[in-house]
């Protein structure tokens, strides 16, 4: 992915340098860049007109990436169903050849399964990093690579190399990754 100064953002004024995720079934707007993607927390509520929508919109040049996509073990409803809609979006950002902005929650290991059984050629990101080193090495060794917000952990920032490193403010105004 090319190098924006924010590469997952829900704030539409955003500006130029960042990667802002659009809502379901919206628009994607003449300019600008952004992400689109069934998030887990609506994956069980996900219609194939819902996947038509993402079809259209990811097909866009002002998309870049496929997501908010991902599994979340806290939110979102039964797993199972998350992983199916996943896995569907996987199978989109390979047709389209755009990167995955992924959220996780509790769910690095089926993550990493989901990304070794499906070897995707595209980039896999996970966004709002917020765990320990040792699983930042497990999923940079797995291919998957990791942007950090505001809440992080300072001795992450550390083991992760610069060019498989992001940044993303998500919702809030700015962010600051120190290190």
């Amino acid at each position: 992915m090319r190098r924006f100064r924010d590469i997952h953002t829900h704030r539409l004024d955003a500006g130029d340098d960042a990667v802002i995720n659009l809502p379901a079934r919206a628009q994607v707007p003449p300019s600008g860049h952004y992400s689109v993607g069934i998030h887990p927390w609506d994956a069980a509520s996900a219609t194939e007109d819902d996947f038509a929508w993402l079809a259209n919109a990811a097909a866009s040049d002002n998309v870049v990436a496929i997501g908010e996509a991902g599994l979340d073990a806290l939110r979102g409803g039964d797993i199972d169903i998350q992983r199916q809609v996943f896995v569907r979006q996987i199978e989109l950002s390979e047709r389209l050849c755009k990167p995955m902005i992924i959220h996780a929650v509790r769910t690095y290991n089926d993550i990493m399964a989901i990304h070794r059984d499906m070897k995707p050629h595209q980039q896999w990101i996970i966004h709002g990093f917020r765990g320990k080193p040792q699983l930042a090495r497990q999923l940079l060794r797995e291919g998957i690579d990791i942007s950090l917000g505001d809440k992080h952990n300072p001795e992450t920032l550390e083991v992760i190399p610069a060019d498989r490193l992001y940044y993303d403010s998500d919702e809030t105004q700015t962010f600051d990754v120190k290190g």
